[in-house]
This record gives C-alpha cells, sequence and structure tokens, in this order.
C-alpha cells in the first residue's frame, strides 16, 4: 500500500504530482515550486479502497502518467 516515486531533476522546475482514481477524482495532490536535485517521496495509499489509481507528474516540459494498482 506504499508506493515510492523518484526522480532526478537537472533544472529547475515546478511540478504538480497528483494521484486520481478512475473517476478522475483527486485523492493526492502536491504542488512543488522551484525544484532542482532528487525527488523521493513514499505515498501511503492504505487508507484508500482496493483499486486502479493514477499517479500523475505535470511539468512545464508535459505530463507523464502511470498506473497504481492497490491490492
Amino acid at each position: 500500500d506504499i508506493f515510492n516515486i523518484s526522480f532526478t531533476s537537472d533544472e529547475v522546475q515546478d511540478f504538480t504530482l497528483r494521484v486520481v482514481n478512475l473517476l478522475g477524482e483527486e485523492i493526492l495532490k502536491e504542488d512543488v515550486q522551484q525544484f532542482v536535485g532528487e525527488y523521493v517521496k513514499s505515498l501511503d495509499l492504505s487508507k484508500f479502497d482496493k483499486a486502479v489509481y493514477l499517479l500523475e507528474l505535470r511539468t512545464k516540459s508535459g505530463k507523464l502518467n502511470n498506473k497504481l494498482i492497490l491490492q
């Protein structure tokens, strides 16, 4: 029920990290400003229903989506 996220940014940028359910309802959101370096975060989804969720990382360069399956 814990998902670990990590990535590295070589340039200073703002980004938004969101987790949404398949109905589009936002369950977690984090806005980060002026970030550079290595980002590491553990998301505890244990209090949420067993289901499929979408992880979205949005920067000025674009958007990355990944599927999270909570079993």
